[in-house]
């Protein structure tokens, strides 16, 4: 078991580490969820006069970057050395048909998801993982090595009493804190001897830190931002026509008096402007006029174009963000979609060795020989747009070139499970084919169903 002078070091670097990600994961967040700034030019009571601008000048295209991609990530299920009904098990006791979904989410937005895998005695599969947030988790890495992991970190502060609890795990050791930083920890032996803390990350680098979905795309949703909020400020102020007027008597009011006597007087509005109203003066010599309206064009035309800089730099199709989709054939939109599924491609591979080492921690817990399987591969859904018409033409074709018809119903986007099924369904209509035939020459169609399905030989 690491002794406590490696124990305290250890936690001091996790903490660190978990402060510098929690902040950084934070500005992520906010332009996900559509609550960052307006970076107008504005001093602090302009801004305060304009708050229901900033307000209503943020359009959230950082959102549509992100689920565009995310609504493509769905697990299928694993091919793991004979064992995918123990991890089928796994998977779907621990609900991460549901919740991977949450972690995908959370690393395309901060650059990193977590999982934690450990024993579980109320699972029926002895081993549970679950979804944990990058506010409250991260993962120390051995120096020189991004994928072997030294232990695991999680924080977290109860809302109702306001606690703050630690936890460490180390191959050996699980240390818990209470309470203050100085509180002295539980120390307990790790049953399962591995770090069961596993990082998410869909863009790993070689040298720096992890990338978010949203790296590219701030500074534009910035420019985007700003260029809504002018054009909210043009549209109040300057886009309706002002009427002005010369060589009439202005009324005014006293309102009080300065130090020396002087009465202190407030000019009052001549006119009350509308549509069903008149402008009336006395003086022949009065004028009346009207200011041209600003025009919002330029306003209008330099979002669309920053949203498709957006779509370009982050290889989100246009019509995602544009909604303009009138007469467009198949093939132009699966051209329009070219970068978006190769983005998505890569993105699933990356997280696919996540979940493959979950799944082979989750293994290695409950002793299961698989864990130690390097071959295994998640299988996902099929990533491109197609109707269900063109898939089955495809895979039609692929069978006369003798593909296998495993290999097309997994290409249909079938589970392990499914298939398997599938089988067993196949094989008994083929034993009632076979029983409706035989009776049809008069055989005994009871006994040929039997032999159909237990394969026995009749004599």
């Amino acid at each position: 078991m690491a002794d406590e002078t490696e124990i305290r070091r250890l936690r001091s670097l996790a903490a660190r580490k978990l402060d510098f990600q929690t902040g950084r994961a934070a500005r992520f967040q906010r332009y996900y969820d559509g609550d960052q700034d307006v970076p107008a030019i504005l001093d602090t009571e302009e801004r305060q006069a304009f708050r229901r601008f900033l307000d209503e000048a943020r359009a959230n295209w950082c959102e549509l970057v992100v689920n565009a991609v995310a609504e493509r990530l769905q697990v299928v299920g694993f091919q793991f050395d004979g064992a995918e009904d123990i991890v089928s098990d796994i998977w779907q006791a621990s609900r991460m048909d549901a919740d991977a979904e949450l972690v995908q989410t959370d690393a395309l937005i901060t650059s990193s998801g977590f999982v934690l895998v450990q024993a579980d005695e109320d699972n029926p599969t002895g081993v549970s993982i679950t979804p944990e947030s990058p506010y409250e988790a991260c993962v120390l890495y051995q120096p020189g090595n991004r994928r072997r992991r030294i232990a695991g970190y999680k924080r977290w502060t109860d809302t109702d009493t306001g606690i703050t609890t630690e936890i460490l795990l180390t191959p050996d050791a699980v240390v818990t804190w209470e309470g203050p930083p100085t509180s002295e920890p539980a120390i307990e032996a790790n049953p399962s001897g591995v770090v069961g803390m596993i990082e998410v990350i869909p863009q790993p680098r070689t040298y720096g830190l992890p990338r978010s979905e949203l790296h590219s795309a701030i500074k534009i949703q910035d420019r985007i931002n700003t260029t809504l909020f002018n054009r909210l400020v043009a549209t109040d102020y300057g886009a309706f026509r002002q009427v002005w007027a010369s060589g009439i008597k202005v009324a005014r009011q006293v309102i009080g008096c300065d130090d020396d006597g002087n009465p202190i007087e407030r000019p009052v509005r001549p006119y009350n402007v509308g549509a069903n109203r008149l402008l009336v003066a006395e003086n022949p010599q009065a004028r009346f006029g009207a200011l041209a309206e600003s025009t919002l064009t330029g306003y209008l035309s330099s979002v669309e174009q920053d949203v498709n800089h957006l779509a370009a730099i982050t290889q989100t199709p246009p019509h995602y963000l544009l909604g303009q989709i009138i007469n467009v054939n198949a093939d132009a939109i699966k051209a329009a979609e070219a970068g978006l599924v190769a983005k998505v491609g890569r993105r699933a591979r990356h997280i696919g060795e996540s979940w493959e080492e979950a799944i082979r921690t989750a293994l290695s817990i409950i002793g299961h020989p698989s864990a130690v399987d390097l071959s295994a591969e998640v299988i996902w859904a099929d990533q491109e747009t197609r109707s269900e018409g063109q898939r089955v033409d495809a895979l039609v074709k692929m069978g006369t070139l003798g593909v296998p018809r495993d290999v097309l119903w997994q290409r249909w986007g079938a589970t392990p499970q499914e298939i398997e099924r599938w089988h067993q369904m196949a094989a008994e209509q083929a034993a009632e084919d076979a029983s409706a035939q035989a009776a049809a020459f008069g055989l005994p169609g009871a006994a040929t169903y039997e032999a159909a399905l237990t394969g026995t030989p009749q004599g």
